[in-house]
């Protein structure tokens, strides 16, 4: 019997399931997402969630295409994972936006850099400054989606594959500290939760989620 390859073309119902969840995920993260954003900026107990020598830590201007590069990464799981693993994973995620959701209300920060527009990238950090307030840090949600799709994906990648997956995980990461978006404790606390949505809350909370209808529902549609 001839194994599959790590990267192949999703059959029909494969990319219904994976363009279903996303749709699932877009929404949810632009409600909660934005919602507690918009709280948390009207809020004046704001907690300054960073080390001081953290603000020496230069811009690297360059690092948000790197930075945007967790957008190509969110493609991988439609060529790697079936339709089974696409729905397990997705749940993850959304266990994980609902902590850490819960995590920005209870601990409401603000960012210890300075935003300035970088010469030759003033487009590009505007449209991030305008669709983003930097209030939702701890942890950072950007590293835990990233983390998430790299642990999904790396199971079964081969070797190469392997360190590629990792390197390009290490990158972003780092991107958001380079890129002045976040702060050392904001890395950390993702990668954590990440792996705590994919050890725990992946084999128990979410068995009680999936009970309810539109979990239901998207189980049929897969």
């Amino acid at each position: 019997m001839t194994a599959q390859p790590w990267l192949r073309m999703p059959d029909r119902p494969t990319l219904k399931t994976v363009l279903g969840w996303y749709l699932i995920i877009d929404l949810l993260f632009v409600t909660i997402y934005g919602g507690i954003n918009w709280i948390t900026h009207q809020r004046t107990d704001l907690l300054g969630l960073y080390l001081r020598t953290e603000l020496a830590v230069p811009l690297v201007p360059e690092a948000i295409w790197i930075y945007f590069s967790l957008f190509i990464l969110f493609l991988l799981p439609i060529f790697v994972l079936p339709g089974e693993r696409v729905r397990e994973e997705a749940r993850a995620a959304i266990v994980g936006l609902i902590i850490a959701a819960a995590i920005w209300l209870l601990l409401p920060a603000r960012l210890g850099f300075e935003r300035v527009l970088p010469l030759g990238y003033e487009d590009v950090y505007g449209l991030v400054f305008a669709l983003d307030q930097p209030h939702n840090l701890v942890p950072s949600l950007h590293v835990v989606f990233s983390t998430l799709v790299v642990l999904a994906c790396v199971e079964t990648a081969p070797r190469p594959q392997r360190l590629v997956l990792w390197c390009w995980l290490g990158s972003i990461s780092l991107s958001t500290l380079l890129t002045h978006q976040h702060h050392l404790l904001d890395l950390a606390t993702g990668v954590l939760l990440a792996f705590f949505c994919r050890t725990v809350a992946l084999r128990w909370p979410v068995r009680i989620v999936s009970s309810y209808p539109w979990f239901i529902a998207m189980e049929k549609k897969g």
